[in-house]
């Protein structure tokens, strides 16, 4: 590093930005009247973990820092401690409030973090220094917004986050890596990846519901409601109209959750098959924006109409189900492995044109699964035929599913969900329901049409 062509020692700039990692966290603390320590204190911690580390052993245990490290976590717990204890008697109400219950200890927490990456400065990555230094300081600058999202979920919010949490990083790591089953047609661990990750996306969407809770208007309960299940979401609204609810405005959140299905499945689809996204993007995202179109123009008449067909009249179109209960997750496994065993035998046996049959059977009542179904054949295909292309042909002609059948199969499956869709609307709606959602539907049908005639 050079000022005015002036070479600085290396130990100069690794010290300064030691420092300037206890200045940016201080600056933090600083802002805040239940804390005991500034940004001088923050500075010189980080600053003492720069110099312990430069001062011990490169290649062995840094001592010296681990030293400095255990006297800032001692220095930081007993000044919470005192801090609380300090409390006078006409800060009765707020001590009582806050300091008993902190005690310091997200300080003395972030001294102690300080001081490491104080020394971390010295001994590791300066980019890696610099990224925990700015996580450090969101964590601490976004208490109260935290603190205020986690008042809010319910104990029901939380469980599901839990199941979540069981699902993605207990289950997933303990099962197999192989493929098992008939004709080898499942492999445990990428399966339950799936599971993984499509109930990783609906749970965003419950639980952004679940925060908005009452203030949810159309917008964000058809949006959000795309996330979880558009068919649920759909159901919920034909309902809601057929216990009296607003018709436009219930019609609104359906044609809005159906165009998230889409974005939904291409987001999926990414992750499971590159190929198979980049040739069905364009026709899922001519279904979304249709779909979308449709619902924001019965968005806009909704709110044109009298009060009792407004939006107020429908912020309770449906409300969100935990998507992440264990009997969920499971009942989607269980019909995924079925699709994928189908799906592979059906190309064995019966050729890729009776797995448009399947996938229009599939389709009705659930997308993702048939969806990743055909994403993850596609990607087998695709791997036989480069491992048998230097030798020879007879390995790919077991397998002969291509993006243009998987584009075409997959179209087929939205087509018979939209269908489906309808069929609800019709039968848990009423006819006006019905008439709001076939514009829109319909003209999703039209695009998924297209694509599969050019597919």
């Amino acid at each position: 590093m050079t000022t005015d062509g002036l070479m600085l020692p290396h130990e100069i700039t690794q010290l300064a930005l030691s420092l300037g990692v206890g200045l940016l966290v201080g600056f933090e603390r600083e802002r805040r009247t239940d804390t005991f320590a500034g940004v001088r204190t923050f500075g010189l911690a980080a600053l003492a973990g720069g110099i312990a580390a430069l001062v011990g052993p490169r290649d062995g245990t840094p001592w010296p820092l681990l030293v400095v490290t255990a006297i800032a976590a001692a220095a930081g717990i007993a000044g919470g401690i005192a801090s609380s204890r300090g409390s006078t008697a006409t800060d009765e109400a707020v001590a009582s409030a806050d300091r008993p219950r902190e005690l310091g200890l997200t300080t003395a927490f972030a001294l102690v973090v300080t001081t490491l990456l104080g020394g971390y400065a010295v001994l590791g990555d300066r980019a890696t220094t610099v990224a925990g230094a700015g996580t450090l300081f969101l964590l601490l600058y976004a208490r109260d917004p935290l603190h205020a999202v986690i008042r809010r979920l319910s104990k029901e919010d939380v469980r599901a986050i839990a199941i979540f949490v069981l699902i993605a990083l207990v289950v997933l790591p303990v099962l197999p890596d192989r493929d098992v089953g008939p004709f080898d047609a499942v492999n445990p661990r990428s399966a339950w990846l799936l599971v993984v990750l499509v109930v990783g996306l609906s749970l965003a969407g419950y639980v952004a519901q679940a925060l908005l809770g009452p203030r949810a208007g159309v917008l964000a309960t058809g949006l959000l409601g795309g996330l979880v299940s558009s068919t649920a979401t759909t159901a919920g609204a034909a309902r809601r109209v057929g216990e009296g609810g607003a018709a436009r405005a219930s019609a609104a959140a359906a044609l809005l959750a159906c165009g998230v299905l889409p974005i939904r499945l291409i987001l999926l689809l990414v992750l499971v098959s590159q190929p198979l996204a980049q040739a069905i993007w364009p026709w899922l995202g001519g279904v979304a924006i249709a779909t979308l179109i449709a619902g924001l123009i019965a968005l806009r008449r909704g709110a044109e109409t009298p009060a009792g067909d407004g939006p107020s009249a429908s912020t309770q179109i449906v409300p969100p189900r935990n998507p992440t209960q264990l009997s969920s997750a499971l009942v989607f496994a269980g019909v995924f492995v079925l699709i994928r065993i189908v799906t592979k035998a059906t190309i064995l046996y019966a050729g890729t044109g009776a797995l448009l049959f399947v996938a229009a059977v599939s389709g009705v009542s659930d997308m993702d699964a048939i969806a990743l179904s055909i994403a993850r054949e596609l990607e087998g295909a695709r791997g036989l035929v480069e491992a048998s292309a230097s030798a020879s042909n007879a390995a790919a002609d077991v397998a002969t599913i291509t993006a243009s059948t998987a584009v075409q199969a997959t179209l087929v499956a939205l087509a018979a969900n939209t269908v489906f869709k309808l069929g609800i609307a019709r039968a848990m709606g009423d006819a006006r329901f019905f008439r709001l959602m076939l514009p829109g539907l319909g003209a999703a049908l039209a695009v998924a049409a297209a694509g599969i005639a050019l597919a």
